[in-house]
């Protein structure tokens, strides 16, 4: 079984080359790296054509020109020749098993998802028992391509940051594809675990977006339901400003509520 690693990039060159030494230092070798590299101007692509030079791995690039990381996916695994699709995003290191452990996986599974575990620099571990949807992201995920192709792949309408891996995930669900736990596949995440108040907005933003589209639950789930909207906004409340807001959870929580409320505004008024 042959994989392809799915990385979209846009001027994260020396992340991205350490994203590509964990990969050489992988027990599994039969897997391509497709990157997608998206209107990047920080020498990417000389490191790029070095890294093709040595062979150490097959490498296919894409070269794009600024049209997000929903678009740059899909145009990775459009170039992808492997049944299986491993998300590599540019910002992870992989632990040597990785690889292996997602090939093992899917070598039991026909209609599975693969996710593993998520280790952040305040040494904070993600890693679900019970994976469902919501955990389908860029970090350490596996899928049939096929399953993608058939759905069409991810939603390039959602160009601003965050939930087009979710929204995803949700039509993997709804097709029936099980999202299973993959144990003791660990990757390392070199961002904070905790997203910027900029991408928090953007994602709260995309979230009702999304949860207009799926219907059903998924605004409770994603937490962008009219009703918590309003709970939150009395618990985050100007004194917690005050006293929390250089928190970096709370400074999320009040961005993707801010987000969010300013998502339904713009959808009430297109309705009238």
């Amino acid at each position: 079984m042959k994989l392809s690693v799915i990385t979209p990039t846009h001027n994260r060159m020396l992340l991205l080359e350490q994203l590509l030494q964990s990969l050489e230092q992988q027990t599994y070798l039969d897997f391509e790296v497709v990157i997608a590299v998206d209107g990047s101007s920080d020498g990417t692509l000389t490191m790029l054509e070095a890294y093709k030079r040595r062979q150490t791995l097959q490498l296919e690039v894409v070269i794009l020109n600024g049209v997000g990381r929903a678009a740059a996916r899909n145009a990775a695994i459009a170039r992808a020749k492997e049944a299986i699709l491993v998300f590599a995003d540019d910002d992870l290191t992989l632990e040597p098993e990785v690889l292996a452990r997602h090939v093992a996986f899917h070598q039991l599974f026909k209609d599975g998802i693969a996710v593993g575990a998520v280790r952040f620099p305040d040494g904070v571990v993600r890693f679900s028992t019970r994976p469902d949807w919501m955990n389908f992201s860029g970090c350490n995920c596996s899928v049939a391509r096929e399953a993608i192709v058939q759905l069409g792949g991810f939603n390039e309408s959602l160009t601003q940051y965050g939930g087009e891996d979710l929204e995803l995930g949700y039509r993997l669900l709804q097709a029936g594809q099980q999202f299973k736990a993959l144990a003791q596949a660990e990757v390392f995440h070199h961002g904070a675990r905790v997203p910027g108040v900029e991408k928090a907005h953007a994602a709260g933003y995309n979230a009702v977006y999304i949860a207009q589209k799926l219907g059903g639950s998924v605004a409770l789930q994603l937490g962008v339901h009219p009703s918590l909207l309003l709970a939150k906004r009395t618990i985050l409340n100007p004194l917690g400003d005050a006293i929390l807001g250089t928190r970096a959870d709370y400074a999320f929580e009040r961005a993707y509520l801010d987000g969010a409320r300013a998502a339904w505004k713009e959808l009430k008024n297109d309705q009238t």
